[in-house]
Order: C-alpha cells, then sequence, then structure tokens
C-alpha cells in the first residue's frame, strides 16, 4: 500500500444554508432524507423519514456498505480522510484506480448522483460529484509520469445539477508522486464553508488502521477530552480509572482500580478495541453522524446484549446520529428488545435489488419489534 500525505482540500463557495450547531449544541446535524442517483450498485435508492437510529440489513452485496459511503460523499464534512478510511476499509489499500471505481459503470457519464434533506430544510440539497483523470509529469524525474484525479463537487438547492440554484463547489486532488499521494493540492483558500458536519466511519470487519486511530487519539487529546473518553470506556467496564500511551510505540495502556500494573488495550481483546474506538468516534462526531459498518463483527453472541445497548448508550450521550449495517439477527433482537427507550427514534431498512432501482423497504423500530413477536419476523 502506497503512502497517503494528506493537505487540505481546495474549497470555495460552499453552502452556507445548512446550520451547524457545535460541539456544545443541543440540536443534532439531523440527516431526514436521502437519495443516491447513481453510485457503486446503487442505482435510484430512496432512504425517507430518517431517524437518529438507522440500521441497514439485507443479503450480500445489496449495497448497505456503499450506502455508508455514499452519504460520505455527499461532502458535507469537511474531512478528506473519511473518503480514504471507506476505500482503505473496502479494498485493504489506496491506489489512483480505485477512485475511478467509485463511479457507476452502466451510466452514460461518469456521475454520481446525491441528495438530502438536513434539519427539517424546506429544500432539497443535491450533491452532483464528476471526477477528470490526468497524467503529470514528473519535474524532479524526467521521463516519470504519474497519475491524478480530481474530484469536483457541486451543490444545487431544489433542482439537481441546476445553474440557476448553484449553491456552492469544491473540489479534492489526489496526485500520485511515487511511493506517495498527495491529496487536496491546490490555491489556498480561506475556508468559507459555514458548517462542517461532524462524522465518522468505522469498519471493524475490513479496516484497522493503527496510524489513524493514533490521529484520532491525538485527536481526542488535543481538545481536552481524555476524561470524556474515560467515562465512556467506564459505561463499558466500570472498574477503568485512566489510560495513557507509553513508549516511542505509543502503546496504549489501561489502568483498572483491580489491576496492579495496566494492560495495553490489546489485552483486553477485540471487544475493548471496539469500546475505545467507538468512544473516541462518538466524542470526534459530537452533535453529528456516526457510520458503523458490519457493528456485530467480532463480538460474541453473549456480550453483544451488553455491547449494542451501551452502543445506543454512548450515541445519545454525544448526540450522535447512527447509521449502521448488521447480518446479525442477535443484534437487531438487542436493539428491539434491551432498548426499547429508542424504538421511536428508530428506522430499520431492507435493501434489495430490483431490476432498475435499488428498493429500500422501511420499518419502524415499534412496528418491527410487534412483526418479531406475532409472527417471527426475520427482516434480513
Amino acid at each position: 500500500m502506497k503512502n497517503i500525505c494528506l493537505f487540505h482540500g481546495f474549497l470555495r463557495k460552499l453552502p452556507e444554508k445548512i446550520v451547524f450547531y457545535g460541539v456544545d449544541g443541543v440540536v443534532v446535524n439531523m440527516l431526514n432524507e436521502f437519495g443516491v442517483r447513481g453510485y457503486r450498485g446503487l442505482e435510484d435508492l430512496e432512504l425517507d423519514d430518517l431517524k437518529k437510529v438507522n440500521i441497514f440489513v439485507g443479503p450480500n452485496n445489496c449495497g448497505k456498505t456503499s450506502i455508508l459511503e455514499a452519504i460520505i460523499l455527499s461532502g458535507l464534512f469537511g474531512d478528506t480522510e473519511l473518503l480514504l478510511d471507506a476505500l482503505v476499509s473496502r479494498y485493504h489499500g489506496f491506489t489512483m484506480n480505485l477512485l475511478e471505481s467509485l463511479f457507476p459503470i452502466d451510466f452514460d457519464d461518469p456521475i454520481i448522483g446525491l441528495k438530502s434533506r438536513w434539519n427539517g430544510d424546506e429544500e432539497v440539497l443535491y450533491t452532483h460529484l464528476t471526477f477528470d483523470q490526468e497524467q503529470v509529469i514528473d519535474k524532479k524525474e524526467p521521463g516519470m509520469i504519474n497519475e491524478s484525479l480530481s474530484l469536483f463537487f457541486n451543490y444545487s438547492y431544489g433542482k439537481e445539477n441546476s445553474n440557476d440554484t448553484l449553491k456552492g463547489n469544491f473540489k479534492i486532488r489526489f496526485e500520485e508522486t511515487g511511493d506517495n499521494f498527495k491529496v487536496g493540492i491546490g490555491e489556498s483558500k480561506k475556508n468559507t464553508l459555514k458548517m462542517k458536519i461532524p462524522c465518522k466511519f468505522i469498519s471493524f470487519s475490513r479496516f484497522d488502521n493503527s496510524n489513524r486511530f493514533l490521529k484520532d487519539l491525538d485527536n481526542i487529546l488535543d481538545n481536552n477530552l481524555r476524561q470524556q473518553l474515560i467515562e465512556i470506556l467506564q459505561i463499558f467496564d466500570p472498574g477503568i480509572t485512566n489510560f495513557e500511551l507509553i513508549g516511542t510505540n505509543r502503546i496504549i495502556k489501561l489502568f483498572k482500580e483491580e489491576n496492579k500494573k495496566p494492560l495495553t488495550l490489546y489485552d483486553y481483546g477485540n471487544g475493548m478495541y471496539k469500546a475505545f474506538y467507538i468512544g473516541m468516534s462518538a466524542l470526534l462526531a459530537k452533535n453529528g453522524i456516526l457510520l458503523i459498518d458490519e457493528v456485530e463483527e467480532g463480538i460474541h453472541n453473549k456480550a453483544l446484549r451488553n455491547f449494542i445497548s451501551t452502543l445506543m448508550q454512548v450515541r445519545e450521550k454525544n448526540n450522535v446520529q447512527l447509521f449502521m449495517t448488521t447480518h446479525s439477527l442477535e443484534a437487531i433482537d438487542v436493539l428491539l428488545e434491551d432498548c426499547k427507550e429508542h424504538l421511536d427514534d428508530t428506522a430499520i431498512y431492507h435493501i434489495r435489488k430490483g431490476e432498475d432501482k435499488t428498493i429500500a423497504k422501511r420499518y419502524s423500530g415499534n412496528k418491527l419489534l410487534n412483526l418479531r413477536n406475532e409472527i417471527g419476523f426475520d427482516v434480513r
């Protein structure tokens, strides 16, 4: 896998209509509706009446993970690394060709079309995403030709890709430079983005990037969120009193009341690792959006009840809108049976491929609970 060097993207005239409530606000940046005209295998998908907790289920290759990636591609989060997280998760690496593979192959034009409605806004926001791929002569090594690719994001209200309602645009450029990728090369401009919705993406089944993990932890510490992270870890394990980064390799060690010596995070197993990652991500996504792919991965069925229930507490404590995928009927049952206080704010979407579109069958949390109790309905 090649190294990735990150720079700020080139931004200008970005949408000002959506309200950002800030990390100390009360109201979440709520995604109410989301649609995908075309992205990977998704086609004309409509997700209506989204709630604070949204679960996507369905057969393999129906597009559940692609929905999470498409939300990232709406481009409203101000975090270039979110896109890289999704690519590294899916492909276990990053190359220039993977960026081109984001675009639907069955359309005449390579366009990703997305639409979203935020915070009860009357108007729909359209994201229109295209790309341009070029070859660049390396000035340092004459005769060496590198690849570059630019992603162009255009925003409009009310009508898709309408110049009359254009509200803003920006681009992210990826350039291959030997063993590295430079991201977001461009003229330095003042960022006029009035809001940056906090957002984090987690995929435990395919993504274990220690550098990203430590970078997120540095962000936690730089923003004086250590105690808040400890309080979240205590929801998972009440005995935890502190954590520290030890040595030049920056090994995370956890301190517990009953242990004379601290243990490394990895000594506790996959469950605590996931708890630590979810805790960090929830804090960094506070008043925003948290995307979790295959939430049940690596959690034993006997521990799943406590894990899912605690995740719901963490979500509520940090005012996060949650989107997650699962194949686990046990995880769904925990949500329905043990998290009943959240059912009014929960929606479950069964995703499947139709003849000419992607179909999402929506169930409210209370409706699905009744179906499970009355006929043993398996929504998967």
